[in-house]
């Protein structure tokens, strides 16, 4: 739930992970290779949250700005929404 993601952004061990895979990944933009400040960095969920993958398994966090983590956040929603979809249309047929 949006209440659940907000306590886990607020919570003390993501700033430690954030912090850890910024500086693994060497404050770079692993889409576009810019090299940049911590504060126009975000730490991404490569396979999004609300596909039930753990939030804090370091294999599937990577280090993007700001625009390319708008972009790939954005093609997920529209793949989430499609796949969703497709589900609803394949309940009504079940039925």
């Amino acid at each position: 739930s949006e209440d659940c993601m907000k306590d886990f952004y607020r919570n003390n061990s993501w700033y430690w992970i954030r912090k850890d895979v910024l500086k693994r990944d060497n404050y770079t933009c692993r889409i576009c290779k810019k090299r940049l400040k911590k504060r126009f960095l975000d730490v991404d969920h490569i396979i999004p949250i609300r596909m039930g993958i753990d939030p804090v398994d370091k294999n599937n966090l990577r280090t993007l700005c700001k625009d390319c983590h708008k972009a790939k956040t954005r093609l997920d929603e529209e793949a989430i929404g499609e796949i969703q979809s497709i589900e609803e249309k394949q309940e009504k047929i079940v039925k």
